[in-house]
């Protein structure tokens, strides 16, 4: 259980990276000229799916219930995966190799969405696997 609990601070902390960092250093581009810019929906999509991965992290470090944790694992893991996808493939920022948005914002959100999604995988398999054998008190 102490595992778990390193794991969803990891996660937290790396969602914390993502809303910083989308406010600092990895901003996307202001309006340029009046039009908005691709990366703006980028970073829009990118804090809503932080938001919801703070909202299942808290929840999965206050409930006990292993049915749950797994379908909370497996939702984290989702998310993960659509913040990783969301600045090359859902939302993608712009092309231009030399914008800010294609040098900060997109390795952001793709490297700290592979560690999500690594570190919630690991917490499913330990969840999954860590108490096969035992009887779970509240899927019973």
């Amino acid at each position: 259980m102490k595992m778990h609990r390193i794991i969803n601070f990891i996660e937290l902390v790396s969602v914390a990276i993502i809303i910083v960092g989308l406010f600092t250093f990895a901003h996307v581009c202001d309006g340029m000229k009046g039009m908005t810019p691709a990366c703006f929906n980028t970073k829009k999509l990118a804090i809503i799916f932080s938001v919801i991965l703070i909202v299942l992290s808290v929840i999965q470090l206050l409930v006990k219930n292993k049915g749950i944790n797994i379908a909370l694992s497996i939702t984290q893991f989702i998310a993960g995966i659509v913040i990783i996808l969301l600045p090359i493939v859902i939302a993608p920022v712009c092309q231009m190799k030399s914008m800010h948005c294609y040098v900060y914002t997109r390795p952001l959100l793709v490297i700290v969405g592979i560690v999500i999604s690594i570190s919630v995988f690991v917490d499913f398999l330990i969840t999954l696997l860590g108490t096969r054998g035992e009887k779970d008190e509240n899927l019973s």
